[in-house]
C-alpha cells in the first residue's frame, strides 16, 4: 500500500537533470570564454615592414623621421607611416655627414655645406660635423693649415651669426644643441692638449640670449663623453664620474662613479633621471645596469645588475622598462630589474643592429636588410 506522503512526492526524471546541467556547463564556459577572450592579457608580438634603407647608412631620429644618407642625398622616413621623402641633394659628391632637429636639417661634404631648402654655403676649412638647434645651426670645421678647430653658427636663414668661436689651445670632441623646455643651447665639449696631461672643458652658449656663454669646472682626472638636460639639471657624463649641475648654476651638486660602464640610454621623469649603462670594454656583453638618480642635492643611488644571458645587440629605455634586442630576441625588464617573459619576443630576421625609434618601434638592422619593427599587445 502506497502512503499518502509517497505517493505527493515527486518523481525525478534524471535524464532531464542531466540534460540540464550539461546546457549550464556549455553556457557557463561560453561566458567565461567570452571574458577571457576579451580581458585576457595577449602574448606580445612584432610586425615587420621592410625599408629600402642600406644597412651601413648612418642614422638619426628626431620628430618622429628617421633621417638617413643616402649617397648623395638626405632621406626622411615617417616612422608611422615610412612615407619616404628626399630632403636634401648635394650635387658635388656624397654626404659625410648630417644634422637634424625638428625644424632644421643640414648636410656636408668637404667644405661644402647645405641647409634645406637653401643653395650650397662653402666653408674655409673641413667640415667635421654639424649640429642642428630649434633656428640655429653650427658647423664644426678645421683649418688645413693650422689644424685649428672652429665653430659657425648659422640662423635659419643660413647666414652666420657672429664671429666664429675659435679654439686656439683645444680640440673639440663633440658638441650639439639642446631645445627642450624652449631653451637653445649649443654644448661644446673641447680639450686642451697643449697642457702635460688632457684637460676637458664644457661650455654652453645660450642663443635665446644671444649666444652668451658659460662654461663649467675643468676636468683634468677623466674626460667627459657626453652632455644630458633635464628641466632643472645639466648631467655630464664622463669616463669616471657622472656630474650633476643646476641649470642656473655652474656648481657641482654631487658626482657618482660609473668606472668602467658606458652609458646607452637616458630617460627622466618624476624627479629621476634613469641611465642604461653597459660595460666600457668589450667583454661582458650579456650584462646591462640601471642606474637612477635623483634630481636634488643628493643622489639618493639606485643600481640594478640585468644579467641577460645573451650577447646584446643594443638596449633601449622605454616608458615602462627596458627593451635588449640580442641577435635572436627581443627582451623586456622592469626597471627594477625583473624579466617579463610573456612580453619577451623571438625574432623573425637575426639582429646585427638596433635603433629605437619611439616607445614601441625600433629599425632592425638584419645582414643586408633594414626592418621597422613595431611592438604590439
Amino acid at each position: 500500500m502506497v502512503s499518502v506522503y509517497e505517493a505527493m512526492k515527486p518523481k525525478i526524471n534524471f535524464l532531464r537533470l542531466i540534460l540540464f546541467v550539461l546546457i549550464a556547463v556549455v553556457l557557463f564556459g561560453g561566458i567565461f570564454a567570452v571574458f577571457y577572450l576579451m580581458f585576457r592579457q595577449k602574448d606580445a608580438s612584432l610586425t615587420y615592414e621592410k625599408v629600402a634603407i642600406a644597412a651601413k647608412s648612418e642614422y638619426t631620429v628626431s620628430g618622429g623621421y628617421l633621417t638617413y644618407a643616402s649617397d648623395t642625398e638626405l632621406v626622411q622616413l615617417n616612422v608611422e607611416d615610412t612615407k619616404r621623402s628626399t630632403v636634401i641633394r648635394l650635387d658635388n659628391g656624397s654626404i659625410d655627414g648630417f644634422g637634424v632637429s625638428s625644424s632644421m636639417m643640414v648636410a656636408y661634404a668637404g667644405s661644402s655645406l647645405q641647409l634645406r631648402n637653401f643653395k650650397p654655403l662653402t666653408l674655409n676649412g673641413t667640415i667635421r660635423g654639424v649640429a642642428c638647434g630649434s633656428s640655429h645651426f653650427a658647423a664644426l670645421r678645421t683649418n688645413k693649415l693650422n689644424g685649428l678647430d672652429s665653430i659657425v653658427v648659422f640662423n635659419a636663414s643660413a647666414e652666420a651669426v657672429g664671429n666664429p668661436i675659435d679654439f686656439a689651445e683645444s680640440k673639440v670632441v663633440n658638441f650639439g644643441f639642446e631645445t627642450s623646455y624652449g631653451r637653445e643651447l649649443l654644448w661644446v665639449i673641447c680639450v686642451n692638449t697643449q697642457a702635460s696631461l688632457p684637460v676637458t672643458t664644457v661650455r654652453l652658449y645660450d642663443y635665446n640670449n644671444n649666444g652668451a656663454m658659460s662654461y663649467y669646472p675643468s676636468f683634468y682626472e677623466q674626460s667627459i663623453e657626453r652632455v644630458y638636460f633635464t628641466e632643472d639639471s645639466v648631467f655630464l657624463v664622463g669616463t669616471e664620474d657622472i656630474i650633476r649641475y643646476n641649470m642656473d648654476s655652474s656648481r657641482e651638486r654631487y658626482r657618482v662613479g660609473i668606472y668602467g660602464k658606458e652609458v646607452m640610454d637616458v630617460a627622466a621623469g618624476s624627479g629621476t633621471v634613469r641611465f642604461l649603462l653597459k660595460p666600457r670594454s668589450g667583454g661582458n656583453e650579456h650584462i646591462l645596469y640601471t642606474l637612477a638618480l635623483a634630481e636634488a642635492d643628493a643622489p639618493n643611488t639606485t643600481m640594478l645588475t640585468v644579467y641577460v644571458g645573451e650577447n646584446i645587440v643594443n638596449a633601449f629605455l622605454q616608458s615602462n622598462g627596458i627593451r635588449i634586442v640580442t641577435r635572436t630576441r627581443m627582451i623586456s625588464y622592469s626597471f627594477s630589474g625583473k624579466n617579463t617573459p610573456s612580453a619577451d619576443i623571438i625574432l623573425e630576421y637575426p639582429a646585427d643592429a638596433a635603433l629605437k625609434l619611439n616607445d614601441a618601434s625600433f629599425l632592425l638592422v638584419s645582414g643586408s636588410e633594414c626592418f621597422i619593427t613595431k611592438r604590439e599587445s
